[in-house]
């Protein structure tokens, strides 16, 4: 079955994605905002400045411009201090700067020459501007103009400051910002992750439930479920309802499939049996074949379809034991030493009596052509997989004897006694069961005869 990106992970990443996205554009919006807030501040300073410089502003009898006073901020009076003003009077030559702070020292502000068209343009209206200031550090700047009151002299004030410390203040506040979000960003996915997993609870103890109906622990979901989930559980329960039905059909078809055949057959063989005419001998010999054919295909009938069953398990241990004990007391002349090794409890996915037939044919076939010993072993191979090996210490068979001891009714010895079929049941029942069965040489001298059949995952020991 193709699978993709498991539901959880899906779940987890599509809202970490979205929450993170979300937090970005917060984290976006907040720095966006503080740093418009640190530049109004700025700004709103600046226009008090500007403001109050035109207030103190005054013009002499010979047009001259001072200042009655000045803002009393001493920055404004330490040389380079970073904040600085400047009040310039605007000429027919251009302009001129008529006063400026002390903190500029020799030094003037670089106003731009558009800046200073449109301040006199639009005067009382504030234009912010950033700057170069006296040491090339970058400034944040507002420029206003004024015409004095009953005089034709246009003044155009500036206020400037160093403009670092508030990118600083931004930037710390930009690393606070990313910080405290990366905190929430990792606990809100851990609780996303949380989240998913405890919604999904559901949905992993129905996959656990199904699990113990296939390996034959119940026979239905009998969980609490929620709302959501419980159309699906009724839904399941009902298809295995619905599978064992079937199952049970089938079987009683073939039970009643085979009385209605052997009942006419047996009556052949015995009728045929009594009469030694060339006819009775052919009506005989081919009512034998029929009944080893009929035989044949309702046993891989009635596998095939005990292998759909879900549910069934079977101990292999107990069964090898079984059947190993079986044999060592048939075969006793010549004698013959049956041995075993199981690996661990190993349970078959499957019937019991599909096990013992395949395990007794196999026994049974080694038994017979062993000169002293037949071993069986088996062990897992995997998660739900299990190995069976039988092997004697007989003759053995070449490559292409081995390919075709497994056709149907095929016989390599016709003085050994049997119909054909053992080894051809047995590759039926392991086929119907998802299975292999192959044949290889044994080190013991013999065939080794290989299984590989479907089993119980295996609970760890606790």
């Amino acid at each position: 079955m193709n699978t993709k990106a498991s539901l959880a992970r899906r779940l987890t990443v599509g809202a970490g994605l979205w929450s993170v996205a979300l937090l970005l554009a917060v984290a976006l919006i907040l720095t966006t905002l503080y740093r418009e807030a640190v530049h109004r501040v700025d700004d709103d300073r600046f226009g008090a400045i500007v403001d109050s410089l035109a207030v103190y502003a005054e013009t002499q009898d010979d047009g001259e411009v001072f200042l009655s006073r000045t803002p009393g901020d001493p920055r404004f009076e330490r040389a380079f201090s970073g904040h600085y003003w400047q009040i310039s009077k605007v000429t027919a030559a251009g302009t001129v700067i008529v006063a400026r702070s002390q903190s500029l020292f020799d030094a003037e502000l670089a106003v731009t020459s558009e800046i200073l068209d449109m301040a006199n343009q639009t005067r009382g209206t504030g234009f912010k501007q950033d700057i170069i200031g006296p040491f090339s550090e970058p400034m944040r700047s507002l420029t206003k103009a004024f015409q004095l009151p009953d005089q034709e002299t246009v003044l155009i004030i500036s206020a400037a400051a160093d403009r670092r410390p508030a990118d600083q203040e931004i930037s710390r506040f930009r690393l606070a910002v990313a910080g405290i979000l990366s905190m929430f960003s990792i606990g809100l996915l851990i609780g996303i992750f949380l989240q998913v997993r405890y919604g999904l609870g559901p949905l992993y103890k129905m996959v656990v439930e199904i699990a113990d109906v296939r390996a034959g622990e119940k026979e239905d979901l009998q969980g609490v479920y929620p709302k959501e989930l419980v159309p699906l559980a009724s839904e399941l329960n009902t298809l295995l309802g619905h599978n064992k039905e079937i199952v049970a059909r089938a079987r009683t078809h073939v039970g009643n499939l085979a009385h209605a055949l052997k009942t006419p057959i047996s009556v052949l063989l015995n009728e045929s049996a009594n009469d030694k005419s060339p006819l009775s001998e052919l009506v005989h010999r081919q009512a034998l074949s029929m009944a080893q054919q009929v035989d044949h295909h309702l046993r891989r009938a009635s596998a095939a379809t005990r292998a759909q069953a879900l549910g069934a398990r079977t101990s292999v241990n107990q069964s090898v034991k079984n059947l190993c004990r079986t044999m060592s007391r048939l075969f006793i002349d010549p004698p013959i030493n049956v041995s075993y090794h199981v690996i661990g409890e190993l349970q078959f996915r499957g019937e019991k009596q599909d096990l013992d037939e395949l395990l007794g044919n196999l026994l049974e076939n080694a038994c017979k052509w062993a000169n002293t010993q037949v071993k069986l072993s088996a062990k897992m191979t995997g998660e739900q997989q299990l190995q069976i090996f039988v092997e004697d210490d007989g003759p053995g068979l070449t490559a292409d004897q081995r390919k075709a001891a497994i056709k149907r009714g095929r016989r390599l010895d016709e003085a050994a006694p049997g119909s054909g079929l053992g080894l051809s049941i047995v590759n039926d029942l392991v086929r119907a069961y998802g299975g292999v069965l192959t044949l290889d040489a044994s080190p013991l001298g013999g065939l080794r005869a290989i299984l590989d059949l479907p089993a119980i995952k295996q609970k760890p020991n606790l």
